[in-house]
């Protein structure tokens, strides 16, 4: 099964490789979700056996990626009600860990607006 997971996503029927570009999008078809930044240090290309292994590390899924979030941004929330202050969600998601496009936390804020639209629930479910 693993020998067949790798020629479907190998750059060229002639090469047994992945170019590093497309291992995020590749490990996330599996579940996983490693950073940009994590991918970009550990390959250039992969050969079917360093696949194999990657695929077989520990990732952090999801799920935990969640509660991790729910945690951190637990910590902005002074008042302990469920929320942060939507300038200060900003601040953080472009200062701190891997930082993310002007987009990108558009997007989050969308998930997360409650009715007053100043602040952000920050339960992540």
């Amino acid at each position: 099964l693993k020998n067949g997971l790798f020629s479907k996503f190998k750059d060229n029927p002639e090469l047994d490789t992945i170019h590093a570009n497309r291992l995020l999008e590749v490990l996330q078809t599996f579940g996983k979700n490693p950073s940009q930044m994590d991918c970009n240090r550990r390959i250039q290309a992969l050969e079917e056996d360093d696949f194999i292994e990657i695929l077989e590390e520990p990732w952090t899924s999801v799920n935990n990626d969640r509660n991790t979030l729910h945690k951190a941004l637990a910590k902005f929330d002074h008042t302990k009600e469920g929320y942060i202050d939507i300038e200060k969600f900003r601040e953080i998601m472009r200062t701190l860990g891997e930082p993310l496009s002007d987009d990108d936390i558009d997007d989050l804020i969308q998930l997360g607006l409650n009715d007053e639209e100043i602040k952000i629930n920050i339960d992540c479910k």
